[in-house]
Parts: C-alpha cells; sequence; structure tokens
C-alpha cells in the first residue's frame, strides 16, 4: 500500500504491534516543528512550539474520530491512565474499578494504585467472551466507579464493543475508559461516536510516531467533572498568568497536561499523523485485513491462536509453531521481523506489508506448522 515512506528494517517487517516503522519524514518534522525554532525563535519560541502541538492534534483528531480540543498529548499510556485515575469524583458506594485479565499489564499496573485510595479492582476473565457486551455486566452496577476496556487486545486481537461499553456504563452511571492503542491508525476508532467518557492511546504503534506522543481523550463534559491532581503550569486555564496563588483548572482535556509539555515527541509524530492521515484509517484497515485473509486462508486449521474472524480482529496475530527457537531463528535468517508471546510467532501487518511479505512469511513458517 505505501512501502516507500517508511524506513523498514529486515526484508518483512511484522512489528507495528510493538514499534510502527520510522517514516523517512521524520527528521524534516522534528527539525520543523522542534529544532530549527529552539535555535531561531529566541523570546516567541512557545508560541511556535505550542502551534506544533496543536498541529498534532489536529493531524490526530481525525485517526481517533475525535476533535483536537478534546485531545492532551501525554508521555505515555501509564501517565494518562494515572491522570485520569486521580482526578475522578468521589462519589459515595462506588469502589470498584472493573478491567479484563487481558488488558496490557501497564493498564493494570497503573489502575492498581487506586487502591492506595480504597478502591477494589475487579479483573474480568480474558479470551474471546470479551467481544460479547454481556460478558461485561458485572461493570454496569452501581458500585462501579470506571470500566476499562481496551478497543483491540495486544495479544489476541480481540476487539471489544467499545460503543456498546460505554453506552452500558454510561446509562448505569459509571465512567468509562477505552484503550486504543492497538487500534489507532489499523483499525476505526470513532471517539465522538462511541462517547466514553475517556480513552488513551500511543503514537508508537500503528500511527507510527514513535515514542512519547501518546494521548489522552476526554469528553468535555466529563472532563468538568474531574480534578487532575497530577497537575502544572499547562494545567491552568491561562499558563502564562504567572501568579503562583491562583490556579484556574483549564477547560476541557488540557486540565490533564500537567507541567511543561514535550515538543520533541509531538513534532515527531506529526510524520506518522500525516502519512495515516493521507491514507484514512478505514482503507488501512481494509488493507490490513485483506491481507490477514490471505495469510490465515493458507494457514492449516489450528495455526492461529488469535482471532480469526472477519470484523472481529485487529491488525495482530499470534501463530502456533512446534518449536518457537527453531521457527524464530529461520525467521531472522529471511529477515522476517517479528516477535513472540504465549510460545508463538507474533506479528502484525500494517500499510507497508504486501502480498509479497505474507508470502515470504508463509514459505518459512510451513516447516514449523
Amino acid at each position: 500500500m505505501d512501502r516507500e515512506k517508511f524506513h523498514l528494517p529486515g526484508k518483512h517487517y511484522f512489528l507495528s504491534h510493538s514499534v510502527g516503522a520510522q517514516p523517512k519524514t521524520v527528521d524534516a518534522a522534528m527539525a520543523r516543528g522542534f529544532a530549527e525554532p529552539w535555535r531561531k525563535a529566541g523570546a516567541g519560541i512557545w508560541d511556535i512550539w505550542l502551534e506544533t502541538l496543536a498541529h498534532a492534534r489536529t493531524s490526530l483528531a481525525p485517526l481517533i474520530g475525535a476533535y483536537a480540543h478534546d485531545i492532551c498529548l501525554q508521555s505515555n499510556v501509564s501517565s494518562g491512565i494515572s491522570k485520569i485515575l486521580f482526578s475522578l469524583p468521589e462519589r459515595r458506594g462506588r469502589t470498584k474499578i472493573v478491567l479484563s485479565e487481558d488488558d496490557f499489564p501497564t493498564v493494570g499496573f497503573a489502575l492498581a494504585q487506586a487502591r492506595r485510595i480504597g478502591y477494589e479492582l475487579v479483573f474480568l476473565p480474558g479470551g474471546t467472551r470479551l467481544a460479547d457486551p454481556d460478558a461485561w455486566a458485572p461493570a454496569f452496577q452501581d458500585d462501579v466507579q470506571l470500566v476499562a476496556a481496551t478497543r483491540a487486545y495486544s495479544n489476541s486481537s480481540i476487539l471489544a464493543p467499545a460503543g456498546e461499553i460505554a453506552r452500558r456504563a454510561r446509562e448505569a452511571g459509571v465512567f468509562s475508559l477505552i484503550d486504543v492503542a492497538q487500534a489507532a491508525g489499523a483499525v476505526p476508532v470513532r471517539l465522538n461516536e462511541w462517547a466514553p467518557d475517556f480513552a488513551v492511546g500511543t503514537s508508537l504503534k500503528y500511527l507510527c510516531g514513535g515514542p512519547g506522543a501518546a494521548f489522552l481523550w476526554v469528553q468535555g463534559d466529563t472532563a468538568a467533572q474531574c480534578a487532575p491532581m497530577d497537575v502544572g503550569w499547562f494545567s491552568h486555564e491561562d499558563p502564562f498568568e504567572m501568579d503562583i496563588r491562583h490556579f484556574e483548572y483549564a477547560q476541557g482535556a488540557a486540565r490533564y497536561t500537567g507541567g511543561t509539555p514535550s515538543i520533541a515527541p509531538g513534532a515527531g509524530a506529526l510524520a506518522g499523523f500525516e502519512i495515516i492521515g493521507d491514507h484514512g484509517v478505514d482503507a488501512i484497515y481494509a488493507h490490513n485485513q485483506a491481507l490477514l485473509s490471505r495469510l490465515f486462508g493458507a494457514l492449516p486449521d489450528g495455526a492461529v491462536q488469535s482471532a480469526m474472524a472477519e470484523g472481529a480482529r485487529g491488525s495482530g496475530v499470534l501463530i502456533k509453531v512446534r518449536d518457537y527457537d527453531a521457527a524464530a531463528a529461520d525467521l531472522a535468517d529471511a529477515g522476517v521481523m517479528h516477535d513472540t508471546r504465549q510460545g508463538a510467532v507474533r506479528l502484525s501487518v500494517h500499510l507497508y506489508n504486501d502480498e509479497n511479505d505474507i508470502d515470504a512469511l508463509l514459505a518459512v513458517l510451513a516447516p514449523h506448522l
């Protein structure tokens, strides 16, 4: 679909679930939005740097079905979750936080800090049941404060019904948080349509923006109810007021900014956001799913450990092999970039993969299945 715009290590790059490939325009984007203003702008540098971050939010917004003013860039997903957690209003009787055993560990680690302030974590069983809205019923009880769901699960590639979870949570008076880290850029994300209270994600994976430009999204009405503890001068309604005795939360998502924002990651991430935006997530999704269908159609029954059904899977896959170490050695010799989970070969497809990549992968894997 578009290989020429990326640096692709190895011969066949299947690691977008871990780190999206680097756009060739990253250096220019970093220079334009960060380094050159630093050298030249002097007293006006913050105007330029803040415009860089505004451009990043504006470029990201259509990729996640959002408005730019509802997005606050973060250093990583964990930081975003922590800021959300410790911003929630106290509500009598709502003492539980519901998540699943299949969430990425950083989600659980960050949410577990809620035990410090009296919350109980409830883990739903993982697996294919997470695609069923009814499996989330324990999250919609009157003792639940927050439910956290993942749009595309990291290992299983199962898609949680984000919109339905958000709708049922809203009806039950439960705050909802959707993790879109393994979806954004490869699977359509429609935050305005789904209307959860919060979402988090990262530029690192299918958005091809590198580390450091994660994001927190929050509904405007929800933000107005929340008071983040992790604040700084950029959480202030007027960051440049400079009155140490006066603090007033910024409107909307900006109140989650905290202290001095990191400019360089946002500048670099623009390179990936712009390429993804040029193609459109819907078109990338169709491309990726066609490649997965080609792969799955050639594999023997039982070889795939992750979600296989069209419309119910992300862009990642786990492939069972008889001996992972032997398979990994042959994959490395063939320049197939991958990693492993659960003793399986872990792969993902993206806009820079094509049918030749799939066929080369199948040829190497065939003796190991």
